[in-house]
């Protein structure tokens, strides 16, 4: 998993449009120290890493893990969204009965108020 941390490191701040300066000045180190990281020649302090994982909103997976780990990770949440997703349209569907009947009722007193 370790081996995995500098291409994830890379791939995350590429993904995010962040140059290695930018996240050197965030961690409090220089530029080459994001190198050698990306490299795989020198790992953060712990406290660094924490405030690389903040910053990228990272989880353990997405910093160690391999890539089929991470798309895992990743169909496994869009699973989730499209669960949630779904279960708020077949609410809505199964609404639909109950709506249209308030809106008979409504029609019916409309229709009876203007025969009176």
């Amino acid at each position: 998993m370790i081996e995995n941390f500098g291409k994830n490191i890379s791939n995350l701040r590429r993904k995010k449009n962040v140059s290695q300066e930018e996240l050197a000045e965030y961690v409090g180190v220089g530029k080459a120290a994001i190198s050698k990281i990306e490299l795989g020649t020198s790992f953060p302090t712990f406290s660094n890493l924490d405030k690389i994982a903040r910053y990228f909103n990272a989880t353990a997976t997405q910093l160690f893990g391999s890539e089929l780990e991470i798309q895992l990770e990743i169909g496994h949440d869009n699973i989730d969204e499209y669960v949630k997703k779904a279960t708020v349209i077949l609410e809505a569907r199964n609404a639909i009965p109950e709506i249209l009947s308030f809106q008979e009722k409504i029609n019916n007193m409309i229709r009876s108020e203007k025969i009176e």
